[in-house]
């Protein structure tokens, strides 16, 4: 449990100053892509930490990240072959889909398939990624933008009230933070 939630959301706020001076990148070494996806998977599993310490709004969790999605061609994605996950997934079948920031989490720090997105000037647009068990559906993508205003607006989040309301099922509080 996360007591004081400024030391992980002061992080945050310069991972997203590092996304930032990532997407004018051109030149991407293998250290750089290791370097990339070790910022994103810390980044998500903080924000999931905070979300799980009750540290962040719940309108900041809930809201709709939006996503494309690809479908894959029914040949199954293995540790043998995920790394040719082109052949893997429909491309030519994308659509559009929101998920929330915790479905967002999950798939990062499960991540099974994790490939950084380039537009034609070499510079990165985003991130295509599905955890070990989305691979079997489908192949997600999210822009840098996006993540980097996600990491912006957890880095700023400080709730100032909370109510709570014990659930008799999980026999714990239920937490709503604004």
């Amino acid at each position: 449990m996360i007591w004081e939630s400024h030391f992980w959301k002061d992080d945050l706020l310069k991972q997203a100053i590092e996304l930032r001076k990532r997407k004018t990148q051109t030149r991407w070494p293998e250290s750089s892509f290791a370097k990339l996806e070790r910022v994103l998977m810390l980044g998500f599993y903080s924000v999931r930490k905070l979300h799980e310490s009750n540290k962040l709004s719940t309108s900041t969790m809930t809201q709709a990240i939006p996503l494309v999605e690809y479908p894959t061609t029914g040949k199954e994605i293995t540790l043998l072959n995920w790394h040719h996950f082109h052949e893997l997934y429909d491309f030519d079948e994308a659509t559009t889909v929101d998920r929330d920031v915790l479905f967002v989490c999950h798939q990062f720090v499960h991540s099974f398939v994790f490939s950084p997105v380039f537009d034609d000037n070499d510079r990165l647009d985003g991130v295509m990624f599905a955890s070990d068990r989305q691979r079997h559906t489908s192949l997600l993508q999210i822009s840098i933008d996006q993540i980097i205003r996600l990491f912006d607006e957890v880095g700023n989040d400080y709730p100032s009230s909370a109510t709570y309301k014990l659930n008799s099922k999980t026999g714990d509080y239920d937490v709503v933070t604004s």
